[in-house]
């Protein structure tokens, strides 16, 4: 009997990240559902330069202002055509 090595997964430094995102998605029964997804702030920190962390928060911030008015108009609009 052999003894193997497992391979440990090699972390890849990646170069993009989904900070902010928003579906508006209709399902097979005629439903909206609405998701957003923000990048957390609790990790900005570990996974950023020190030079960009003011700014991704600042953005984050910014799109979960933006992101909720959206919502409620888009919920306003749903009440209005119904």
């Amino acid at each position: 009997m052999t003894n193997r090595k497992l391979k440990s997964p090699k972390r890849v430094k990646k170069t993009e990240a989904d900070l902010a995102t928003f579906k508006l998605i209709i399902n097979n029964q005629g439903q909206f559902i609405v998701e957003q997804s923000l990048y957390p702030l609790s990790k900005i920190d570990l996974h950023f330069k020190k030079e960009n962390k003011g700014l991704v928060h600042a953005m984050i911030r910014e799109s979960r202002t933006h992101f909720d008015i959206l919502h409620d108009f888009l919920e306003k609009l749903m009440k209005q055509l119904s």
